[in-house]
């Protein structure tokens, strides 16, 4: 009995020792994260998980084209900006290449709006990203990035999967990127 008596204390006490020892987070504890979801602007007529993230704009009408998107923020209190990058794809073909300096693309701007309607025009995401209206191909993309950093400073993009965070695309809490298509 004394045995017992004396495991379960030296047990007791080293469970004390580790409970002193906890580290805390210096971020507090948001149940969400980021809540930022982008959609095409307007929806497509049906809307499915292939088709929810892209916005097509013909090959003849670039130069004039805009990306339209609507967003929504549940938490737009917690964050303190999104910043839209863009990159364009041609196949398995990335420009710019992604760096350790810009693993997002090149930055376009800073959204106005958490909950609200924004627009990008075509011809500044292709000079953003080097290329002309001449050199463009059908299906060639131009993939805009969305970053949200938070109050607290946590960082949400297509990098992380940190809470808030679901690449579902119809179930997403947090939109990782919008694609361009080209047609």
């Amino acid at each position: 009995m004394k045995k017992t008596t004396y495991l379960l204390s030296l047990l007791g006490f080293f469970m004390l020792a580790l409970a002193g020892c906890e580290t805390k987070s210096p971020f507090p504890d948001i149940a969400h994260g980021a809540s930022f979801v982008a959609w095409p602007d307007p929806l497509p007529a049906a809307v499915t998980a292939a088709n929810i993230n892209i916005i097509n704009v013909p090959l003849a009408n670039v130069a004039s084209a805009n990306m339209a998107f609507t967003t929504q923020s549940a938490n737009a209190d917690e964050i303190s900006k999104v910043d839209a990058y863009v990159s364009h794809v041609r196949g398995t073909v990335v420009t710019p290449a992604a760096s350790t300096a810009a693993p997002h693309g090149v930055m376009v701007k800073t959204l106005t709006s958490l909950n609200g309607k924004e627009q990008l025009s075509v011809s500044e995401l292709l000079s953003k990203t080097g290329i002309t209206a001449a050199n463009l191909r059908a299906n060639d993309r131009l993939r805009v990035r969305f970053v949200a950093t938070m109050k607290d400073g946590r960082v949400f993009s297509w990098q992380n999967s940190g809470p808030g965070i679901n690449a579902n695309a119809l179930g997403t809490n947090f939109t990782p990127l919008l694609d361009v298509i080209l047609q």
